[in-house]
C-alpha cells in the first residue's frame, strides 16, 4: 500500500485558532441545503439567500445563493489535497478512523442518491478517503478521522 506524506510531522494538539466558517457561493440554495442534509449535516438556519450549517467542532459552512453568472470567472481548483488533482474545495472527516467506517458512510451516501468516487487502496497521511461533488461542482473529499477523542 502506497502512502502519501510523511509520518514525521507533529500535530498541534491545543491550537490557539479554529476555523470559524467557510463560505460557498451556490446557484440554488434549496438544492445545496438538500445535498448537505443528505451528507448528514443539515442547515440549522435558512434565510432567503443564506443557509448556515454547523460542522462537528463548531465550524460553520455558509451557503450563499448568488446569480449563476457570478461564479463564471472563478477557476476550478487544480490543487486539491488529493494526488489526482480532484477539484477539492474543502474536506470533511467522518467520526470513525477505520476503513470499514468510511465504507459504511460511503454506502449511506450512495443510498441517498449521492454520486461518490471509489476509495483508493492508498492512504493520504494515514487517512482513507473518497471524493464527491456538491450541486455546484465543488469538490469535497471525505476522510477518516485522526481525532483522539
Amino acid at each position: 500500500m502506497t502512502r502519501f506524506g510523511s509520518s514525521e510531522t507533529k500535530a498541534v494538539v491545543d491550537s490557539e485558532l479554529a476555523v470559524g466558517h467557510l463560505a460557498f457561493k451556490v446557484a440554488d440554495l434549496k438544492s445545496s441545503c438538500q445535498f448537505y442534509a443528505n451528507l448528514g449535516i443539515p442547515p440549522f438556519a435558512i434565510e432567503e439567500k443564506v443557509a448556515i450549517i454547523e460542522l462537528r467542532g463548531g465550524t460553520h459552512l455558509l451557503l450563499l445563493e448568488v446569480d449563476q453568472l457570478a461564479g463564471e470567472g472563478i477557476a476550478q481548483s487544480l490543487t486539491g489535497q488529493f494526488h489526482q488533482r480532484f477539484s477539492e474545495q474543502f474536506d470533511l472527516m467522518i467520526k470513525g478512523k477505520g476503513l470499514d467506517e468510511l465504507k459504511k458512510y460511503r454506502m449511506e451516501l450512495v443510498s441517498r442518491g449521492i454520486a461518490v468516487g471509489e476509495i483508493p487502496a492508498e492512504t493520504f497521511f494515514g487517512h482513507h478517503l473518497f471524493c464527491i461533488k456538491d450541486p455546484d461542482g465543488n469538490g469535497i473529499t471525505i476522510y477518516t478521522s485522526h481525532a483522539i477523542h
